[in-house]
């Protein structure tokens, strides 16, 4: 560098320091050097969002990952990018029926299955399959199986389904039968039914002391209520409606069941969804309808009236049934209540479709509304109808003792339910393929059981023998039935028609005991037939009817009924009274130190010497016994009320309560070596195998 002084108007060159030379020292201090500064650049300045990236200042940072489905720098660097994503096809992923995930975060919707068929019913999820939905012959879980009537004997209180080829129909001892092209199959429950509805194959509710799903292949307990509920209605899967006693109600949201208040303590019977509106019937002329204002009260068209039902197709069309000394049905328009007059005591249940057509069944059948007028022409065909459906293929109705009813186009009506529903009171099963029953005024055999029978009125049976059976009966009338490979015959015999005769005892040939009651004095009778010969009364110190006879052997037969036990020695009989003995209904002999004799609530045992009661178990207060059966010293089984059947071992005294699936009154037993038959009524029938 060339330094150029300028001083006094003189010029002066300069040398430069050499590299290395110290400063030259002025006497002037030279300013501090200006310090170099940085500031880092965040993420988010950088319009970053994962990946690592530098700060501008020499070192990095780390911006995160991406979320689940996203990559880093997909279509930008340290930018989250979503990946293409192609959605799965029914056809891909196998599915025939069914909602699937596509695997993009959406659904499929792969079809429904036709009649008979469910989602998974096959036991494939997503494939259309033909569920097991049950049996032929319904059993208990103690292997007790009705039949008579076929498929039971208890009373159908509802029905709902896609098709007359495809229902489902619930009521009494939780029994749940299946309508299809087969015909009719029993599913058995722990749970008391009312009602049933669904919306679709595959979501099907029944509800009453249980609120049930049938999911397409299988039934299982959703919900115990608070009380029993007597309704089940919905608009669809993720809105059902249940109502019951009390005024309770359950909304179900398609993931649980909410307890719901109606403003009302009246038994709701019926309810019905459409749109936003819920319509719920029930006892005290009670309507209640819930809008989006909530629940409230619809002034009834009538007061003092149990409604039983309620159906519609949507607010301005409105009906409801039910009683009030004679049957009422009326029809809401919107503004208006407006009377029908039908000629039934009562109406229990009603359907009907968006044409306008109509179905309600009652106490004395059915009746149907169909281009503008109504046909009664079904009243008195079924009896007793509790639940009706309305179909686009047909109707089917069902009601008391097992009754299903099924009518197409045509409409003519078919009975898928099977067999007599006379109430027997009596019956004898000498052999295993040919079974009597009597109900007092006739006698039926065979099984199944044909409304044909064979005439002859009878309240007692009694074997005597291969090919021979004794019948008693009303008016004095005795009968002797006999059949062998080369035919059978039938011999009569009369005694004086004021004879109510209860009981039969077969002796040799053409001998017997028969007892029952003078109608004319209320004495008992005591008579031996020689059907040959002549009938020799025994009159009886006192009165009160007899009731039933068996015996050992010719000289050791008893005779029981209004507190009376009599005994016949093969010379004279001997009577035993007092009002410390019940009204005995039964009694069976296997030997001179071994007898039993039933009351309505005691079993007494006679040991050869004395009389003496036997303790029953527990819990049977309320129930009334009406048969006995034993054929050995091991064993014996008492029937009654209720279903009841109970298994008794003496030489333990230990007792068992077998369940029968059946609550009708069973008022006889009779058995073989190998099986235990009990009748009663509503034409129930069972067999036990022993």
């Amino acid at each position: 560098m060339l330094l150029v002084l300028v001083a006094c108007g003189a010029q002066q060159e300069v040398e430069p320091p050499s590299p290395g030379t110290p400063p030259v020292e002025t006497g002037e201090t030279p300013p501090a050097p200006r310090p170099e500064t940085c500031t880092p650049v965040s993420c988010e300045g950088q319009g970053a969002q994962c990946g690592t990236v530098s700060d501008g200042c020499g070192g990095t940072l780390n911006c995160g990952g991406c979320g689940e489905g996203q990559r880093c720098g997909l279509s930008q660097p340290h930018v989250c990018g979503t990946e293409a994503c192609t959605p799965r096809t029914c056809e891909s992923v196998g599915a025939s029926c069914g909602t699937v995930e596509d695997g993009c975060g959406g659904t499929l919707r792969c079809g429904t299955c036709g009649v008979g068929m469910t989602c998974g019913g096959g036991g494939q999820a997503h494939t259309c399959g033909a569920p097991d939905y049950g049996v032929d012959t319904a059993c208990s879980r103690d292997g007790v199986c009705f039949l008579n009537p076929t498929p039971v004997s208890h009373d159908f209180k509802d029905v709902w389904g896609r098709s007359i080829e495809d229902f489902w129909a619930v009521g009494n001892a939780g029994f749940i039968v299946h309508g299809g092209p087969g015909g009719l199959t029993v599913l058995p429950s722990e749970a008391e039914l009312s009602s049933i509805w669904g919306s679709a194959g595959e979501d099907v509710w029944a509800v009453g002391s249980e609120i049930r799903h049938f999911d397409g292949r299988r039934w299982s307990t959703s919900l115990r209520p608070e009380r029993f509920l007597l309704d089940v209605h919905g608009t669809g899967a993720d809105n059902v409606w249940a109502v019951g006693e009390g005024g309770l109600a359950y909304v179900w949201n398609g993931t649980r069941w909410e307890r719901q208040s109606t403003g009302t303590s009246a038994d709701l019977y019926g309810v019905w969804a459409h749109g936003e509106q819920v319509w719920a019937v029930g006892t005290g002329a009670t309507i209640r309808v819930r809008d989006a204002q909530g629940w409230h009260a619809v002034t009834p068209p009538t007061r003092e009236v149990t409604f039983t039902a309620v159906w519609g197709t949507g607010p301005k069309d409105m009906w409801v049934t039910g009683s009030r000394g004679g049957a009422v049905l009326f029809h809401w328009d919107g503004s208006a209540w407006s009377p029908v007059q039908l000629p039934f005591s009562a109406l229990y249940g009603i359907s009907g479709n968006a044409s306008g057509d109509l179905l309600v069944v009652g106490e004395e059948g059915s009746a149907q509304f169909t281009g503008g007028r109504w046909d009664t022409s079904h009243r008195g065909a079924s009896p007793r109808l509790l639940g009706a459906l309305h179909m686009a293929d047909g109707r089917v109705v069902v009601g008391s003792q097992g009754q299903v009813l099924r009518s197409g186009k045509e409409n003519t009506w078919l009975a898928l339910s099977q067999g007599v529903r006379s109430d027997f009171i009596s019956l004898s099963a000498p052999e295993e393929d040919r079974w009597f029953f009597a109900d007092g005024s006739r006698i039926r055999n065979g099984m199944p059981l044909l409304d044909g029978g064979t005439l002859g009125p009878a309240h007692a049976l009694a074997r005597q023998g291969p090919g021979r059976l004794w019948s008693a009966g009303p008016l004095g009338r005795i009968d002797l039935r006999t059949w062998d490979s080369l035919g059978g015959g039938l011999y009569s015999f009369y005694l004086p028609s004021h004879f109510a005769l209860r009981g039969v005892y077969p002796g040799r040939d053409m001998q017997a005991w028969v007892v029952g009651t003078n109608t004319g004095t209320g004495e008992g009778v005591l008579v031996q037939l020689d059907g040959q010969a002549a009938w020799t009364p025994y009159p009886l110190t006192g009165l009160g009817g007899l009731n039933a006879i068996d015996g050992s052997a010719p000289d050791d037969v008893w005779a029981v009924g209004e507190s009376v036990l009599a005994h016949w020695d093969g010379s004279a009989w001997t009577e035993t009274r007092g009002a410390w003995l019940p009204a005995f209904r039964a009694v069976r002999v296997l030997g001179r130190e071994l007898a039993w004799a039933l009351g309505a609530h005691s079993l007494w045992r006679w040991d050869g010497m004395q009389w003496a009661p036997v303790g029953l178990p527990a819990g049977l207060e309320t129930l009334e016994l009406h048969a006995l059966f034993t054929d050995s010293r091991e064993v014996l089984y008492l029937a009654g009320d209720g279903g009841l059947l109970l298994q008794y071992e003496p030489a333990r005294q230990a007792w068992r309560r077998i369940e029968t699936g059946t609550r009708k009154r069973l008022r006889a037993l009779s058995g073989g070596p190998r099986t235990l038959i009990a009748a009663g009524e509503g034409g129930t029938v069972l067999r036990l195998y022993r």
